[in-house]
């Protein structure tokens, strides 16, 4: 009897062997090229920005997808941050992954040339307007000198912050304290007192305030510097 054994697991062998190297990987590049061109068309910025895609593991392999790949999932209206984009292949040998990235978006801004203290006035003096990665500021930014001038800090700030609306607030017209002006206004009449101003308090704010003549504590509105309206 022939033995054909051999012969027969040598072609096996060949067979298998010839198959592994005929089969073809998915390049990584190709992923990210992808992926990019994903997020260039689904961005929501108008700013300039700048995509990072956050490298695969280099020992992925993904069978080479005979068809175009797919967007399954994005973050929804992608904006400046850390972003993840799903990408399948809807081939006969399917597979899906997801893939992050990073999205810088420059915004000309305003920043802070000087440290500032809680409760300084920000003058124009104090700022400047540079482009600079807003991604981390969820929003919170401002980009006009007009927003931040003769606004009051609102916490202690190192030179190069980025000012914000949560960065400022109005500066109080009473102080604690201080003499002001109590106005009455009723149809057919006003009256006008002397008083102090029991607290701090900005334009439109109810505050506590004392009549200096009958020494009684009311509240009013702050209508103007040092003066207080009641209604």
């Amino acid at each position: 009897m022939i033995n054909i054994r051999f012969p027969l697991l040598l072609l096996c062998l060949l067979f298998v062997e010839s198959s592994y190297a005929e089969e073809k990987f998915q390049s990584l590049d190709s992923i990210y090229a992808f992926v990019k061109e994903t997020i260039v068309q689904n961005i929501t910025t108008l700013a300039d920005y700048d995509i990072t895609v956050l490298p695969l593991d280099d020992q992925l392999t993904l069978p080479e997808c005979s068809r175009p790949l797919e967007v399954f999932r994005t973050t929804d209206l992608i904006k400046a941050g850390r972003a993840s984009v799903g990408v399948r292949c809807n081939a006969e040998k399917k597979w899906s992954i997801f893939v992050s990235v990073v999205i810088k978006a420059y915004e000309d801004v305003i920043v802070l040339t000087q440290a500032v203290q809680r409760g300084d006035i920000i003058t124009a003096q104090h700022v400047a307007v540079e482009k600079r990665d807003v991604s981390k500021c969820r929003g919170d930014f401002m980009t006009q000198v007009e927003q931040v001038e003769n606004k009051q800090s609102a916490r202690n700030m190192p030179a190069g912050s980025i000012l914000g609306a949560k960065s400022v607030v109005e500066p109080p017209m009473v102080k604690q304290k201080d003499k002001i002006t109590i106005s009455t206004a009723q149809p057919g009449f006003a009256i006008e007192m002397s008083g102090i101003a029991m607290m701090d308090g900005v334009m439109g704010q109810l505050i506590r305030v004392k009549n200096e003549n009958s020494g009684r504590i009311i509240s009013a509105t702050v209508i103007d510097s040092g003066r207080v309206l009641v209604r």
